[in-house]
């Protein structure tokens, strides 16, 4: 259960640096080009979004587990 746990702080922590990434791109105008193909600064606005609301709710799910806790015992 610790894994999981810890697999989900540091996806969190990679879509955070996503965001900010991509807010950085927005910021200084960065362009990108492939062939012949060029993305504007725009989209950047729907992936900072995307990828710091992934990032809340997985810090949100790593940090609302808990791994000592114990079922209560079944009724009879």
């Amino acid at each position: 259960m610790k894994s999981q746990i810890i697999g989900l702080k540091v996806a969190s922590a990679l879509f955070m640096l996503m965001a900010l990434a991509h807010a950085v791109r927005l910021i200084l105008g960065w362009k990108v080009q492939v062939g012949d193909f060029s993305a504007g600064v725009w989209p950047s606005v729907a992936a900072i979004v995307v990828t710091a609301g992934l990032s809340i709710w997985l810090g949100k799910l790593a940090c609302g587990s808990r791994t000592d806790a114990v079922s209560p015992p079944p009724k009879s």
